[in-house]
């Protein structure tokens, strides 16, 4: 078990590929702290994956919209939680438009959730891995972060922040064997992308989309010792989308 004895948080993990991450995870062997924002869904997956897979896991219910919640769950973790190995930052929205579309109250959102939200639990989370000695921190990136996307320019906006905060935060705490990676998956058969149009998906070599348990196993490695030598590096996962 590649995880074993480890603490990790999961943002989002209650859905897609957050759900898969934490599955992935429990199998191998890691303590789950799940974050989301639907509370029987959230209980129903952590019950489940403590009777299956015989590991501690809980669920705080959390909106990422709003900072006074995220911080209160934070504070609620690490009291009761001194030791965190893994902070996986899997937790966004995905809303469509275009800066002409696009209204300021949901650019606000998206840059919320998707950006602000990953920098207030790095915020708190990276004390704890410093005083603790070692930690691997894994922001959930994007192909759109890394090239453009056509009606996704907010979203695009955000997983590009995303990608350029993992490098600056990975080159700021290598010094604390604290490593700082992104996992950019590409599409991924999960509820957000439930109406992906055909000819997308003809514009991918590998002419179909993402499991989601093909991304967990990225993150696997980003989070294992598989990945020691591996800091503000972006492991792409999206069937050569970017290649192209």
């Amino acid at each position: 078990m590649k995880l074993k004895g480890k603490v990790a948080i999961i943002t989002g993990g209650t859905l897609g590929i957050g759900e898969a991450i934490a599955t992935e995870f429990a199998k191998e062997g890691a303590q789950l702290i799940i974050l989301g924002r639907n509370f029987d869904r959230g209980q129903t997956i952590s019950s489940n994956l403590s009777a299956s897979c015989g590991v501690s896991c809980e669920f705080y219910q959390t909106d990422f919209n709003d900072s006074k919640s995220i911080i209160e769950t934070i504070k609620k973790i690490i009291e009761k939680h001194p030791k965190i190995d893994i902070l996986v930052n899997n937790a966004g929205i995905a809303t469509g438009g275009t800066v002409e579309s696009l209204s300021e109250e949901q650019w606000d959102e998206i840059f919320r959730v998707n950006v602000k939200a990953p920098y207030l639990m790095c915020k708190y989370i990276v004390p704890v891995m410093r005083a603790n000695g070692s930690g691997s921190i894994i922001n959930i990136g994007s192909s759109a972060g890394l090239v453009g996307a056509w009606g996704l320019h907010a979203y695009s906006a955000t997983k590009g922040a995303i990608i350029q905060l993992t490098k600056s935060m990975a080159s700021q705490y290598a010094k604390d064997k604290i490593r700082v990676n992104a996992l950019c998956p590409g599409a991924t058969k999960t509820p957000l992308l439930e109406k992906v149009d055909h000819e997308f998906i003809k514009m991918i070599p590998m002419q179909r989309m993402a499991d989601p348990s093909e991304i967990a196993k990225g993150a696997v490695y980003l989070a294992s010792d598989d990945s020691s030598f591996m800091t503000g590096a972006n492991l792409v996962i999206d069937g050569g989308f970017t290649a192209v």
